[in-house]
């Protein structure tokens, strides 16, 4: 919840506003999206619960959807999962990795690009990828982010992540990125 940026919220708002006087079907869905948004991440859970997938995925179709409506052509959304049943994630794991995706790797290059969000099932494991083709980071980089202390302002949202994921299952995240060419 202490990662919902103040800019987001304001970002969103100013779309609503602005969609108020354009479009007030397309207000209407977006204010929907933000109310989801909202809803998911004020919803109290432990933070080592583990929580259906499909619910994880709501708040990440809403925080896409919003976005999709402020930064449009720019942002792409390529969706790879086998299916949502009976699979259960820690809450607020995949997200935040969503949310780095876009807004460190995609639209940071004037184009904008693409994220995939990838989950494949297999036997008693599930693979879930988030894949960017944004800005990417070059190996010193990738060690500062992924090695830093929690006390950093910035980017936080990967690290936890990290550590939870470590806490929960013994391993953390794999992350690897080549610059100008993304993330994984």
């Amino acid at each position: 919840q202490a990662q919902i940026h103040p800019h987001f919220i304001f970002n969103t708002l100013n779309s609503i506003i602005a969609l108020s006087e354009l479009d007030q079907e397309k207000m209407r869905k977006l204010l929907n999206e933000f109310s989801t948004y909202l809803r998911s991440k004020y919803q109290y859970y432990d933070i080592d619960e583990l929580i259906p997938l499909k619910e994880e995925l709501r708040v990440v179709r809403s925080y896409l959807n919003i976005e999709q409506v402020r930064f449009g052509d720019r942002l792409q959304v390529i969706w790879q999962v086998d299916h949502e049943d009976d699979i259960e994630v820690p809450f607020l794991s995949i997200q935040p990795l969503v949310e780095n995706a876009v807004h460190h790797g995609i639209m940071r290059k004037a184009e904008g690009g693409s994220v995939t969000i990838s989950i494949k099932e297999y036997d008693n494991n599930v693979k879930i990828t988030i894949k960017d083709n944004g800005l990417g980071m070059d190996p010193k980089q990738l060690s500062e982010v992924m090695d830093r202390e929690n006390d950093s302002r910035t980017g936080v949202g990967l690290l936890n992540t990290h550590q939870r994921i470590k806490r929960l299952f013994g391993t953390g995240l794999t992350v690897t990125s080549e610059k100008e060419k993304g993330t994984v």
